[in-house]
């Protein structure tokens, strides 16, 4: 029996050993930026959608690391992959990084970002998820503006939908007994999140079922297709009626997939100019050092198998507000064309 103790005892120590030594967790920088990496070739659903790989790109940077491994200079190499090479709006640092570096995405300069000053609105209600009215000029026309899919700053990965979003069901029950026959709907917000709440919103103004994205979710050296369907739903007598839907730079992420679901729908016309291109769904990711970011986990695309990653969705009506919008001038040329397109 001594003897039989012995060796079960050897034997564990031998394992957890074993164990130990596979568990080592290697905190240097050149560690933390081949882990970055790492997840990038397995996780990054945009990993085939550039002119190099993320093998290439990460021995573009390795040589940088390897001469001065200091966690400020992984922090200005991540940076400039994430903002120059990558260029993927949901790619991003979540906080500052090691409190030495922190840069914002930045948006491209060609974009119209402005968001509505609502001065041709009467305004019914103006929340954190809404913002609602009948145009003042005219009061048959109504107005909703989606500040927000959710109440997390940045979105959120939950499947369900908040009791804010909720409302968007006794608004238009609201806007209908104001005697109102067409509508604007405006998203030119940052309003992201997972693509459940958009949908949701949609589908009180949908008229048909229909396929209306196409989402693609890495698995291993290959992708998994889903295709999401938007159908009516809801009490709700702005199914027919003719919608004007707003759109700009600003319109991204969950914005975009909003625009997506919209478009499926007859009666419709598309004002504004082209959205951010923010596209897919995103997890967070870690670094040995704590520093946290945002990665692409998904690839979204409309129903026919177009990309517009980094490209945006453009409207079939262009229209752009002037740069001194907000600042000098508080005319908005997207309502004022939305009224024409709705009388």
């Amino acid at each position: 029996m001594r003897k039989i103790l012995c060796i079960f005892g050897l034997s564990s120590l031998v394992l957890f050993s074993a164990c130990d030594k596979d568990f080592v967790v290697d905190h240097s920088v050149e560690a933390d930026y081949n882990l970055f990496f790492e997840y990038l070739k397995k996780d990054y659903a945009y990993r085939d959608f550039h002119p190099f790989t993320m093998e290439e790109l990460r021995l573009k940077y390795l040589g940088e690391i390897t001469a001065k491994p200091t966690q400020e200079n992984l922090a200005k190499i991540l940076l400039e992959v994430q903002l120059n090479e990558l260029k993927d709006p949901h790619v991003y640092p979540l906080e500052q990084l090691d409190k030495q570096v922190y840069v914002a995405v930045k948006t491209p300069l060609n974009l119209e970002i402005k968001r509505p000053l609502f001065q041709e609105i009467d305004i019914i209600k103006q929340g954190h998820f809404y913002t609602y009215g009948t145009v003042k000029t005219h009061n048959d026309i109504g107005y909703i503006y989606i500040n927000s899919f959710n109440s997390n700053v940045g979105g959120t990965s939950s499947l369900g939908v908040e009791e804010g979003v909720l409302a968007i069901n006794t608004i238009v029950q609201e806007l209908q007994k104001k005697g109102v026959k067409s509508l604007i709907v405006d998203m030119r917000s940052y309003a992201g999140g997972t693509n459940y709440v958009p949908r949701y919103i949609a589908q009180r103004f949908l008229n048909k079922k229909s396929i209306y994205m196409n989402e693609y979710y890495p698995n291993g050296s290959t992708f998994i297709k889903k295709e999401w369907e938007v159908e009516p739903q809801g009490d709700s007598g702005f199914r027919t009626v003719k919608i004007a839907l707003l759109s700009n730079g600003c319109t991204c992420s969950g914005g975009e997939m909003f625009l997506l679901a919209m478009l499926q729908r007859d009666n419709l016309v598309h004002i504004g100019s082209r959205s951010l291109g923010c596209s897919g769904n995103v997890t967070h990711k870690d670094l040995s050092n704590g520093w946290a970011f945002s990665i692409t986990n998904s690839r979204t695309e409309f129903p026919d198998g177009t990309s517009y990653f980094k490209e945006g969705i453009t409207p079939s009506i262009v229209v752009k507000n002037d740069p001194t919008y907000g600042e000098t001038t508080s005319e908005d040329k997207l309502i004022e064309r939305a009224i024409i397109e709705l009388l």
